[in-house]
């Protein structure tokens, strides 16, 4: 998106109905995240996955397709890829605590 004009704190730029976004209460699997009581980013997680399971029959089939295929998470990367790669920042501090806590 590019402004025409010069832009202020506050100026509304678009409008996007909420029908038009892909949420774990929008998508064709909301009945099974709400039975299974998932929420957050596990909710969005499974909504992504069952949607873009039903490829061509998605409304949102043409957004899931601009998407990558996969997202390289620091949670399962190799011990010493993640400590190289991370050190000295803060994901670096939460992806430690993380792994001592739940592993």
């Amino acid at each position: 998106m590019r402004a025409v004009t010069p832009l202020r704190d506050g100026d509304l730029v678009a409008t996007i109905p909420r029908g038009a976004c892909l949420t774990p209460r929008t998508t064709g699997a909301a009945a099974a995240i709400e039975a299974a009581e998932l929420g957050g980013c596990l909710a969005l997680a499974v909504a992504v996955m069952y949607e873009r399971a039903r490829g061509a029959d998605s409304p949102w089939d043409a957004y899931l397709q601009l998407l990558p295929d996969r997202e390289s998470v620091p949670l399962v990367w190799p011990a010493d890829e993640a400590e190289c790669l991370l050190a000295g920042t803060e994901l670096d501090k939460v992806t430690h605590f993380l792994l001592f806590y739940y592993v």
